[in-house]
């Protein structure tokens, strides 16, 4: 029987979460920026899928929506874009456990079960779900 190897050394091991801490980083700099811009009042461009389709895009509401939990009006916010209102407490687990993780210098978690749950077609599907919600809903 061979030998197992050696482990990954611990900066390798986490290298999903640097990546996800990187990737929350710009979108809160990006997204906040927008979000800014959208509540005081300065144009932001409008979705250029909706100007070409008259058809909602997959993410259309999601600045009002997060501009309306973040005031405190979650059932609107639901209403407006369900996606992105999901997408603000799951992202901000998600940070917390890379931060938690990368200072005190756990092991990360990998659940055995990772790769048999299609996680890919899970996320397509969520976005095609909330896709459709705005269509019925006839989202503007």
């Amino acid at each position: 029987m061979a030998p197992e190897p050696p482990p990954l050394p611990w900066s390798v091991r986490v290298q999903p979460e640097r990546t996800l801490l990187l990737c929350a980083a710009a979108l809160a700099v990006f997204g906040g920026a927008w979000c800014l811009l959208a509540a005081f009042g300065s144009g932001v461009w409008p979705c250029l899928w909706k100007s070409c389709t008259a058809w909602p895009c997959a993410g259309c509401g999601a600045t009002r929506a997060i501009l309306l939990l973040f005031s405190g009006r979650a059932a609107e916010a639901w209403t407006m874009n369900p996606g992105a209102v999901l997408l603000v407490p799951g992202l901000g687990a998600m940070v917390t456990y890379a931060v938690i993780t990368l200072t005190c210098r756990l092991e990360p978690w990998r659940p055995a079960w990772r790769h048999r749950v299609p996680w890919r077609w899970l996320l397509v599907g969520a976005v095609a779900g909330n896709w459709v919600y705005l269509l019925v809903a006839g989202r503007a």
